[in-house]
């Protein structure tokens, strides 16, 4: 009769370079490659993982909080994940298949409107599509039908309701502001709890024009308020107090409390956020006349006894309707409190008029099912055996190679032109910021395709509507010279990638472009030295999104980062890449003869990124390499009392941080030597690199723990391990534990069976039993 559900909206968007397919580094993520890895790191990752501590503090169990709450499993965040997190996307799809045998079949996973638009201000077609991928993507992944789905900013009106129950989905979740009306089924007069006074405990039933229905679910806004603003995630059992005490002191009717939140308040906007979150729900689990569920399990047991009205354009985000993706409405992150939002409307009208003038062209060449399958092709990262099946159902008296391109163009924009409405677009403090950027560069992508294959060419208006855009950032005036700046340079085509494939493969390295599956990136290098400073072959370059396809010849010369050129051109000859081989001046060569030239100034910041990583190595041995040439009279110096100059001294931190890694990676063998080291380094004037040793240490450890699974007789590697997080504790070293908590925890199993055989008097198992126990006491693991 009572039960308890929390949902999370688990959403990130999508963030890829639209031309390449891939996400580009984001400083602001620093130490993280990008945002998305930041999040995965603090949230995501530790939820299907999630520790529960003893009284004594060490780790008593580790919780897949996905498998007891709700989620929504938004398109764009799981198809990164999927890529570059298999391990953690994995684990979510574990989790539902889990959560479907304790919830009576019903799922925990919800789906989403597909790229997060703000459906109120969205076309009625744009809608449709929204839908019907976010449906199409959901199924395809956690291979059943979603029955209910995450309205984007929780922002609804009758139309989308009705797109989402005409596509079989049974509820939604909103806000109680959202309410404007309920009554009792059968009754005829309404009340007014248009003040947010709705009676959150129970479903309600929401008709719709067309005769159809859906549920729907407004969650406890002061409880959720809390959890998001508040300090309930400091205290698990606190938090599930706050829930418990939700009820009503009747015990007639069936009670739902349930709250709604951004996920990403578990562990990343509040760290430790996801242990407070498995406490709350194992306190709930224990409590005997209280019972966590979903809301699909909910709904089935309890259908709505009463109606409900919705305040149209209104969401869980904005005071004022759905204004802070349209207009200066004053909501902003209160990070800037000062900043003008007068640039959202401008953006707004420019990304409108795209849409606007793409929709009537795309409209007459593609059908709505062909439209709506397309998702398909995304969802398979547009291989050829994805593409020729979807062509099979669709042109089954067969198209021409060009046509068929041109379908795969139109497609490409319509995909375009839906992610540039992402509402992250408009919801931060500025048009200089990632997700307006994002936005910009998804229309500018969609709009160099319509030139393409439509001859439709309308970038000059949407820069001329970006002029009015105001910027806060004073390094901009406009919108305009935003879209200069940070838009125009992440555009290339298929000569650009091509250079960029030969700049990749000279440090052995993958084009992104390949990577991410939206190309097809082959290249042939004839004259590639085995170490050297440059390479030329040919490359050929095909878009799976696109059909599009070229082959070049290209060289790169690698003279350091500040001196880099690649030539690209149409295919000479063999006889004319030697020519350039055997110069005695690569980069003349190059510059010469190739027909486009790009040098260290025209490599994106991604590029830069992964080259510097790449030589950071070799830098750092040649730093080793000084040190080692002058250790001798530093020693002289440091035995004389003599100040050690300070480049010396630079060198002399820089080889013993190396010499600390170089111990770590080899698993501490000597604790002694590390001890002694870090003796000396605390005499440095400069700091070590924590991050860089504490990376060093979570990898080892991890490595060891599954050294230690695989091998479980073997007690060395779980030796290694007290004494790397012994070494680690000394400075102290951040470090991510929480992959290899979860094999420790995973192995206690092995260890109750050790400790029989060790009681029978195995010395190999005692010795075992003894490595197990200190190795899970250094990772904060209870071992039974």
């Amino acid at each position: 009769m009572r039960a308890v559900c929390i949902h999370g909206h688990f959403y990130q968007p999508a963030r890829e370079n639209p031309w390449l397919g891939e996400v580009e580094v984001q400083r602001s993520a620093a130490p993280y490659h990008d945002w998305n890895e930041r999040v995965t790191a603090e949230c995501y990752a530790p939820n299907t993982a999630a520790r529960i501590l003893d009284a004594d503090g060490l780790i008593e169990d580790l919780v897949n909080n996905y498998a007891r709450i709700s989620f929504t499993a938004a398109p764009t965040l799981f198809a990164w994940l999927e890529r570059h997190h298999p391990e953690v996307y994995d684990a979510i799809l574990d989790a539902d298949r889990e959560s479907r045998e304790r919830y009576g079949g019903h799922g925990s996973a919800i789906a989403c409107c597909y790229n997060h638009a703000i459906m109120p201000i969205s076309t009625r077609r744009d809608k449709q599509i929204q839908v019907a991928w976010g449906v199409r993507d959901f199924t395809a992944r956690f291979g059943r039908m979603p029955e209910g789905m995450w309205l984007p900013e929780t922002a609804v009106d009758i139309e989308s309701l009705d797109l989402l129950a005409a596509a079989g989905i049974r509820f939604t979740i909103l806000a109680p502001h959202q309410a404007a009306g309920v009554r009792e089924i059968g009754e005829e007069g309404w009340t007014d709890v248009s003040g947010g006074g709705v009676e959150t405990r129970m479903p309600y039933l929401c008709r719709l024009p067309s005769g159809r229905s859906i549920a729907v679910f407004f969650y406890n806004g002061a409880i959720a308020r809390d959890v998001a603003f508040g300090d309930l995630l400091s205290d698990g059992g606190r938090f599930a107090g706050r829930l418990l005490d939700a009820f009503s002191r009747e015990q007639d009717r069936p009670e739902l409390v349930h709250i709604a939140t951004d996920a990403e308040t578990y562990g990343h906007h509040r760290t430790f956020g996801e242990m407070a979150l498995a406490r709350c729900l194992r306190v709930i689990e224990a409590h005997r006349d209280v019972r966590l569920t979903v809301y699909g399990e909910y709904l089935e047991a309890h259908p709505p006894t009463h109606e409900a009205l919705v305040r149209e354009g209104t969401s869980w985000s904005c005071a004022h309707g759905v204004e802070r993706w349209r207009g200066a409405c004053g909501c902003h992150s209160g990070t800037h409190p000062g900043w003008s939002q007068a640039w959202r409307c401008p953006l707004r009208e420019a990304i409108a008029m795209v849409r606007d003038a793409l929709a009537p062209r795309t409209e007459e060449a593609i059908a709505a099912g062909v439209r709506d399958d397309a998702v398909d092709l995304v969802l398979d990262r547009w291989s050829d055996e994805s593409v020729s099946a979807f062509f099979s159902r669709h042109a089954s008296g067969g198209l021409s190679p060009d046509d068929r391109r041109r379908v795969l163009f139109l497609l490409e924009i319509e995909r375009q032109a839906m992610l540039m409405q992402t509402s992250c677009g408009w919801f931060f403090d500025d048009i200089t910021e990632p997700g307006s950027v994002q936005v910009m560069r998804h229309a500018k992508r969609a709009m160099d395709l319509a030139r393409q294959v439509l001859d439709l060419d309308i970038e000059a208006a949407f820069v001329e509507i970006l002029r009015r855009a105001p910027v806060n950032d004073p390094g901009y005036a406009t919108g305009a010279e935003v879209y200069d700046a940070l838009v125009r340079p992440a555009a290339v085509d298929l000569p650009r990638i091509a250079a960029g494939a030969a700049l990749y493969a000279l440090f052995g390295l993958e084009h992104p472009a390949a990577a991410s599956g939206m190309y097809a990136v082959h290249g042939d290098w004839p004259y590639r030295p085995a170490a050297g400073d440059r390479i030329l072959g040919t490359v050929r370059v095909r878009s799976r999104a696109t059909g599009e396809e070229a082959f070049f010849d290209a060289a790169a010369f690698f003279g350091g980062l500040d001196r880099v050129v690649i030539g690209v051109r149409e295919p000479g000859g063999d006889e004319a890449l030697r020519t350039v081989w055997e110069s005695s001046d690569p980069a003349g060569a190059i510059s010469g003869t190739f027909s486009r030239v790009y040098t260290a100034s025209d490599l994106s910041e991604e590029e830069r990124w992964t080259i510097a990583r790449e030589i950071a190595p070799v830098i750092g041995e040649a730093v080793s390499q000084v040190y080692r040439d002058s250790a001798a009279t530093i020693r002289v110096l440091e035995d004389l009392g003599i100040p050690i100059p300070g480049a010396a001294a630079r060198l002399l931190a820089h080889a013993r941080t190396e010499r600390l890694l170089a111990m770590i990676g080899e698993g501490c063998p000597d604790p002694g030597r590390f001890f002694a080291l870090v003796e000396e380094v605390r005499e440095d004037i400069t700091e070590p690199d924590l991050a860089a040793l504490g990376a060093a240490a979570s990898r080892r450890i991890t490595l060891a723990l599954r050294e230690a699974a695989a091998r479980p007789d073997d007690p060395a590697p779980l030796e290694a391990i007290s004494r790397i997080v012994g070494c680690a504790k000394v400075f102290p070293l951040p470090l991510s534990l929480w992959a290899s908590r979860k094999i420790c925890v995973g192995m206690r199993g092995n260890y109750a069976e050790m400790r029989e055989r060790a009681g029978r008097g195995d010395g190999g198992a005692k010795r075992w039993t003894e490595a197990f126990r200190r190795a899970a006491a250094c990772l904060g693991v209870r071992v039974t």
